[in-house]
């Protein structure tokens, strides 16, 4: 008779998503993983002007520029010089680097992002914002990170991360008319702190959030 295997690792999802992207078959909290990168955002104030300027001082190519989306939103007054000088790099920039996925004044990043399909359950995301968590609402693993980080992976396509604990919360009951999920993740804000889920991942659960729309989880997220 063979020998029997201990059962897997129970893990949650972002777990799961940060095992697959860094090759392994299972992660645990406080491990310290180097994962591959499934898709980079950067809009035109983290982007070009800044992550882009060091990857061209770092004289090395994009690693997949098929992975890399740029979104043009904190910059679109035209009537601001200082607006149009940054629109100005960033289109060249994208010119130059002849990037296939550039999305020009449609809108908030972490809402053209997925309105054009590049968000997809189980994928590891970077932004260069801090609200690229966003992406949680689509069953994505996305971290918001900041020029210089952003410069590393676009020239590697590659991440450190140390795997975050999970905090669950879960919602329970129907939301009562006149109660929006900003509502609810003020009150959650609220009862847990500012610093109450500090380098952790939160997974919403229960049956007001299984009620809601994209939208609202987005809200959340």
């Amino acid at each position: 008779m063979g020998q029997s295997q201990p059962p897997s690792q129970s893990m949650t999802l972002s777990e799961k998503i940060i095992a697959k992207a860094a090759g392994l078959d299972s992660v645990k909290p406080g491990d310290i993983v180097t994962c591959a990168v499934d898709v980079a955002m950067m809009h035109d104030s983290s982007g070009p002007r800044r992550a882009g300027k060091m990857l061209d001082e770092l004289g090395v190519p994009i690693w997949d520029k098929d992975k890399l989306v740029v979104i043009t939103d904190h910059y679109t007054n035209d009537e601001d010089p200082n607006s149009v000088e940054i629109q100005k790099i960033t289109h060249a920039w994208v010119a130059e680097k002849q990037l296939p996925h550039f999305l020009p004044e449609q809108g908030i990043c972490h809402v053209v992002l997925p309105e054009n399909g590049f968000l997809k359950p189980g994928l590891f995301c970077v932004g260069g914002d801090s609200h690229s968590t966003t992406a949680g609402a689509f069953g994505a693993f996305m971290v918001g990170i900041g020029a210089t980080e952003l410069a590393s992976v676009l020239a590697t396509g590659e991440i450190w991360v140390r795997v975050p604990e999970t905090l669950r919360l879960d919602v329970s009951g129907c939301l009562s008319e006149g109660v929006a999920a900003k509502d609810v993740i003020l009150k959650l804000c609220g009862d847990i702190g500012i610093m109450g889920a500090n380098y952790m991942v939160v997974e919403y659960g229960g049956e007001a959030v299984k009620a809601m729309t994209i939208d609202e989880r987005m809200t959340l997220t």
